[in-house]
This record gives C-alpha cells, structure tokens and sequence, in this order.
C-alpha cells in the first residue's frame, strides 16, 4: 500500500499538506488520522514522510506488547537524537534520563517529562522544522502518550507538527482539543480504481466480489486481490464475518502456507513484538525447533507479512501480529512465552520483558513470579509508568496463593490506577481487594482510595465522610494515619462548604491518643469557622507561625489556612516558595495548586497584574496535567479579575464554566468565587441592582462559602449604597469578622463600609479608613475609598478638595489594568 498512490484520499493529502506548511512557517500543530484497520492510516503518514521535505522526520509505531512498557514509544521516537538532552535544563535533562532508564529517575512528573520532550523538538525546530509521525497511538504506552498530548498542545508556536494515527482517538486527546480527521472507505469508484492498480486483469466477478467483501477498506483491497493472483481467496460463507476478521484470516491464510520453521519464528515474533530477530531465533530452538535468521525468515518477507530492517522484523501491518498469534493454540502460545523467557535468561536479560513472559506463561498461583512482577511494577511507577503499574500489579495479584497478599497488590494496583488517571478502573480494583481482606488497616487504606475517587469524581463532602469512616478503623492502632485522613477530611468540608463534616472530623481528631499537634489545631479552628464562627480566626492566626513548613504539602495547607486567617502575606511567601521549588526541581504537579494560592494572595494584596500571571499560567498547567478542580478555580481567579479590568467575555464564560463544575461535583469554593467574580463585573460597569443580587446570592445562595461570603461583603455594601438602598444589616457580620483577624487593611475597608452605611457620620468614617489606609499596601483597596470619599465630597460641592482623591485613586486604577474605575474617576 505505501507504494502505490492514495486514491481517494485529496482531503486527507490536503490536511497533511496544510499541517506541513504551518510547521514549514513556524506555525506547528497536531493532527490525528481516525480510522478502522486497514483504512489507510500507515499510507498517510508514509506520504507525510516523502512528502517532508526540508525536515526532520521522528516516527515511532505503537507496538501492543509494549503498551505496559513506560516511555517505550517516546524513547523509540527521540532516539535518533538522544545526544540532544546535554543541551536541556538540567530537570529536564533528568527527568527524560530517569524516564528512559538512563539514570536513576529524580521526578515521577509526568508533566515535566511532557515539558522536556516538547523542549527537545523546539531545541531540534531551531535548525529545520520537525515532523513527528506516531502510528498507532492506541498501543502506546500511556507515559510516552501523555508526554507527546503535552507536546502537541505545545507545538503550536514552533516549527513542529505532529502527525498521528489511532482506531480511537485516546479523550485526553480529544478533551485537550487536538484536531481530528476521521478516514472514511473508500467510494466505489475510488475502490474500484484501487483495485484496478492491484490486479488489473481480474476475470469480473472476482473483481466484483473483492469489491463487495471489501467494501472501500484499502488494505482489503489490496489483500484480497493478493490472494486472487495466488487463485487462494478465502470463501465466506453466507454471513460475512466482519472486516477485521476477515483480514485477520486472510493473513493467517497466507502465514498457513509458509514452511513450518517460518511459522515458528512469525509466532514468536508475534508474541514477543520487539522485532528481535536473534531472539526470536534462541527462542524457537527451545522449542526444538532449528531456526535460521537468514533463511528462515525470507519467505515471510516474500509473502508481504514482515520487513527486516537492520536485523529486526517489523510487521507490515498490525492485524498481522494479531492474526499470528490469536489463531495459535492457547497452551502453544504459554510454550513460546516460557521459551521467550528463557531466550532471554540466557543472554542475560532478567530485566522486566523476561518477567512479563514468564507471567505470560504461567498458568496457575506462583508467588516467586507475582514478587518479580510487583518489583516490575514498582519500578514502571518510579519513572511516571503509573499505566504500566496498573497492569503489572494486577497481573502480580492474579498470581499470588494468599488472599490477604491478593488483596494488597490489588489495592496498590488501584493506588497506581489514581496516579494513572484510571479513576473507574482503580474503583472497581478497591472494590476486588475489599471482598479478600478483613483487615482494618488494608480497608483504611481502601477507604483513602475510594475517598480519592470520590473526590475528582463526586462529591467532596462525600469523599470526606468516607474518610472520617476509615480513620475509625485504625484510631487506636494507627492513630497518625488517622489523624492525616481527618486532617483532609476537614479540607474536603472547606471545599464542600460542609460544617457538619467538618465539626465531625475535628472532633474525632480531637479524640485521638496524640499530642496537640498544631496542624491539627489549626484545622479545629479551619472547622469553627467553617461553622460560623469567625472569632475562631484569632486562634488561626496564633496558631499560623507554629505550622510545620518543611515540606511542600505541608507549605501549601498552611498557606491554605492562612488565606483563611486574612494573613495574606504568609500565604503568598509559602505559596511562592512551592512555586520555585516546583519549578526548579520538576515537581510540577504541585504548581497549579501553589499558582491559585499566590494568585489569591495577590489579588487580597491588590497585585492585580502578578495575580492574572500567575492565575493565567496555573489554569492552562492545570489542564495540560489533567487536574479539573484547580482548572474550574484558576478560572474563577481569572474571572474575578478580567472583571476588575472590564473583560465581561471572558469573565462570563470562565464564571459559568466554574459554576457548572462546582455544582456537578459538590464543590462550594469555586462557584462562590465565581459568584463574588459576577458581582464584582456588575459592580465595576455600574449595574448596582444585579450586584447586589449576585453577592446577596454569594452570603446565602447555592453558591455561597462562608469565607469566600466574608471578603464580598465589602463589595456588597458598596453595591447596596450605590444602587440607593444602603445594606446596613450587612456591617455588623463584617465589624465581627475585620475585629478578629485584625489587619491595618481590614481596619480601612471596616470604615468605608461605617461611612456608606452611616451617612451622619460619613466623612469622618471616611477619613478614618483614608489614615488606616496609609501604612498598607494595598492600592485598589485605597483607591477604592478615594473614589467614593471623592464623590461624596463633590456631592456636596467641594470639587477642589475631591481633586486630588480622585486622582489619585485615577493613577492607582490606571496601574493595575482596572479600565472601568479608571474612567469612572475621570468622569
């Protein structure tokens, strides 16, 4: 097929032709070829190949067996250009090392493995435009496919276009946007031509019935009218079996009439995939079998099933593979695994192909095979193999005696299935492992499993009740394991905006035999408030500088809790310090969740332009890592302050992506952000009424979060008085709320909002909260107060003494992007 012309296919050749000239321009991209077997995939990207000129070609074929294999394709793809990773940052430079076993692996992140791939295609698209082709993407292992989907969102500023083949498109691609073009068969007229090239003397109804069997799949074509000229087309009966089948057998039609030394070889090959000719050949003389490399492998070559390239065999197209090997008996197919296995013993090779033959070959329990498999998967989950993991533990159970050992291989089988993203498959693995064990502490960690699950796909007040359940199990036998499950159960009721889950969770963590650990203070108090009691603050705040910090994770709660207390100082020095910490060491899957806390820090600072930085890179790192939460919160961040600038577009759309997500998955903060985002824009283009709707709504709507309410009431206070009706029933929740935390800023804002709810007293509020003002830096706070001291004295015809008010909060709006305000003060 890839040598004769692709009839029928002007479309595609014009969509691989614009992909080539975009990456030609420095304009890159993505395409994936959709199609069944046999439509034309492979021809495709053998013509972008030719057609190439003037660039560098990458090509990698996804191989089945090597689906369990992490980073087998990506390595297979950048090997020819290896020498390139002296030239990367050195996380980088590690991280792909690590991955490719070619040192000790420093990062399991997979999304830095995705950054250093794409920096290796820019680094090669400096000289000459990349073109990399991916066939079958189906059958690539999961970390080289998650490397290359972060590439090819990536690509779209450099001269890289990446050009892939799949029967089904993978949904992480599809979610992340990557462009499709599904092939269609062939119509009549082009089948009937194609057929013509192949076999141009065919008696009528031969020809007549290729065409009908075929029904416009190429490969078909091509096949049947292989085997018309040999007079050996296979006869269906009545019923047509469908396509695929048809193929497979007309392929194991073909292998049937080769000598019976090559069908050996073709079987392991088959069952092996590496192409390894030499092994294929050790293989089969342990099935006592004489094979020769060089003669026993030409006539599948004659017969169009292989190619030989540098001493390996490569299958002319998948179905082969599966043809071979499906149509061989099951116990002869466990012999050839078990002499794959010891082919390779006696080379040397005890790495993890040996041992995956060899569970291959098993037929019943063996616990000395299911120990090497958990090693193979612990090793696959070390370098970011978390898919191959899965696999290797599940296969590591099915061979294990005792129940109880079952049941721990399969529970990490499902530990890995989260890290792989495989949330179904690790419930339904949790589930398997719990009918094996009565143990408490394997059910608690069950019930860590299940929460998890919960969580990304449900509900956060649920995920937490599964949690405070499982700590149950173990509070005297573990009560430190306990005691964590508490702790994020108390943080998923903060997402969920769930008091009683959280006053639950905190009382059972008081009750554990543990000191009192100032985390788990903190969290009592993080309960409280939840609650409604805001005076717990103060004790947050006291308790703020005793948090432990030496640890990411542990950075990241206490900048959290200190949000919470209004000490939005510390949150942003922690947050920013995980942030650096995640960009030079690689751990990037920390970075979206310490960018949305810097990002809220920065915006309760009044840095509008560092917190739409760092809230804009956040949300687009959250989607390349697949992280929906912190996408829908990014967003809200982003929405609250392309409303402050006027952006009523963006906000909206990013407003009700968040609220949707929010109320499908139970999580209050970040349609509560959202919601404060809506009032802040009406608030910002002067529509007061529908303001004080949305933050009304924001104190105790569905999309309410008690503090998330607290910070709009200030905006909601300033609508009320703006649209005629002062919200004098709002100030005094506020005066509790700035008296507990008790920062000079509160103290400012406590004033402006006495001044627009208490007009006999205004301009001396309003001058108090202009001194309290002074000695913090917080610009759009006290520009703010400016604009309204300002207008309230030019309502009562003091224009020369508002002048300098209204400049001045002019100059601050102009500063930080804040276009509305700024005209409004000019005006």
């Amino acid at each position: 097929m890839v040598g004769t012309p692709l009839t029928g296919r002007s479309r595609e050749l014009r969509a691989i032709g614009r992909l080539l000239a975009g990456a030609s321009d420095g304009a890159g991209g993505a395409l994936v070829l959709r199609g069944e077997p046999g439509i034309g995939k492979t021809a495709l990207l053998s013509h972008a190949e030719r057609a190439a000129t003037g660039m560098r070609v990458l090509r990698v074929i996804g191989v089945e067996t090597e689906v369990e294999l992490p980073f087998a394709a990506l390595h297979q793809l950048l090997l020819p250009v290896l020498d390139r990773l002296t030239d990367l940052p050195a996380p980088q430079a590690a991280a792909l090392r690590g991955a490719f076993g070619m040192a000790e692996a420093t990062t399991r992140d997979r999304f830095m493995i995705g950054l250093a791939t794409f920096t290796v295609l820019a680094d090669l698209a400096a000289e000459a435009p990349v073109l990399c082709l991916i066939d079958n993407l189906e059958w690539l292992d999961q970390p080289s496919a998650d490397a290359l989907l972060i590439a090819a969102r990536k690509s779209r500023d450099d001269a890289v276009a990446l050009l892939l083949s799949a029967r089904e498109v993978p949904r992480s691609f599809t979610d992340a946007g990557i462009p499709e073009l599904a092939l269609s068969r062939l119509k009549a007229a082009d089948a009937a031509d194609l057929l013509h090239e192949h076999a141009p003397l065919l008696a009528p109804d031969i020809r007549e019935r290729i065409l009908q069997d075929a029904s416009g799949n190429p490969l078909a074509i091509a096949e049947l009218a292989k085997a018309s000229r040999d007079e050996d087309l296979p006869r269906h009966p009545a019923e047509t079996p469908p396509l695929t089948d048809r193929l497979i057998e007309t392929f194991h039609h073909h292998a049937r009439a080769l000598p019976d030394t090559t069908q050996t070889l073709l079987l392991v090959l088959a069952a092996d995939d590496t192409g390894d000719v030499a092994l294929a050949v050790r293989a089969a003389r342990q099935l006592g079998v004489q094979a020769d490399a060089a003669d026993d492998v030409k006539p599948a070559e004659a017969a169009g099933l292989l190619v030989l390239k540098n001493g390996r065999a490569e299958f002319c197209h998948p179905l082969i593979r599966s043809a071979l090997y499906q149509s061989a008996a099951h116990g002869r197919r466990l012999e050839v695994h078990q002499a794959i296995a010891e082919a390779l013993a006696q080379s040397g090779d005890a790495t993890e192909r040996r041992t995956w033959h060899l569970a291959a070959a098993a037929t019943g329990p063996r616990e000395d095979i299911a120990l090497a498999m958990e090693r193979v998967a612990e090793k696959a989950r070390s370098r970011a193999g978390h898919a191959a993991a899965v696999s290797a533990y599940i296969r590591a159970a099915e061979l294990t005696p005792a129940a109880t050992a079952r049941a721990r291989r399969y529970t990490l089988a499902a530990e890995a299935a989260i890290e792989a993203g495989q949330l179904r498959h690790a419930e339904v693995l949790a589930d398997l492992a719990s009918t094996l064990t009565i143990d408490e502490k394997d059910l608690a960690s069950l019930a860590r499993i299940r929460s998890t699950i919960e969580f990304e796909q449900g509900s956060p007040a649920t995920a937490g009740r599964i949690l405070t359940e499982g700590a149950k199990l173990i509070e005297t036998s573990d009560p430190g394991t306990a005691a964590l499950m508490l702790a994020a159960a108390i943080r998923n009721a903060s997402f969920a905006s769930d008091p009683g889950l959280a006053r639950d969770a905190a009382d059972d963590l008081n009750r554990l035999p543990l000191p009192r650990d100032p985390m788990f203070c903190a969290l009592t108090s993080l309960a409280d408030i939840l609650s409604g009691d805001y005076s717990a603050a103060t004790g947050l705040n006291e308790r703020l500088q005793a948090l432990p910090t030496e640890h990411p994770q542990e950075r990241l709660l206490a900048a959290s809790l200190a949000l919470v207390a209004a000490d939005d100082e510390r949150a942003h020095g922690l947050a920013s310090s995980v942030v650096a910490q995640a960009r030079e060491r690689g751990t990037i899957g920390l970075l979206p969740s310490a960018l949305a806390i810097q990002a809220q820090a920065d915006l309760l600072r009044d840095r509008h332009p560092d917190a739409m930085a760092a809230a804009t890179e956040g949300h687009r790192v959250s989607q390349d890592l697949g992280q929906p939460h912190r996408t829908a919160h990014l967003g809200a961040l982003v929405a609250w302050l392309s409303a402050v600038q006027g952006d009523e577009e963006r906000c909206r759309g990013l407003s009700a992506q968040a609220i949707a997500y929010g109320n499908d998955h139970g999580v209050a903060t970040t349609p509560a952000l959202a919601t404060w985002a809506l009032g802040i824009l009406d608030l910002t283009l002067g529509r007061y009424d529908d303001a004080v709707e949305h933050l009304r709504n924001l104190q105790a709507g569905a999309t309410s979060h008690p503090v998330i309410a607290m910070y709009g009431l200030v905006d909601l206070i300033e609508a009320s008085y703006r649209s005629g009706t002062p919200a004098v029933q709002a100030l005094p929740a506020l005066l509790t709320w700035t008296k507990v935390i008790a920062r000079p800023w509160a103290d400012a804002i406590a004033a402006r909002c006495r001044a627009l709810t208490r007009p006999a007293e205004a301009e001396t509020h309003f001058t108090t909260a202009l001194r309290h003002h002074r000695p913090t830096d917080q610009p759009f706070q006290q520009a703010r107060t400016q604009l309204l001291y300002g207008e309230y004295l030019l309502n009562h015809n003091r224009p020369t003494e508002a002048t300098p008010h209204l400049q001045a909060a002019q100059a601050t709006f102009k500063r930080l992007n804040a276009h509305p305000w700024t005209t409004r003060a000019v005006r």
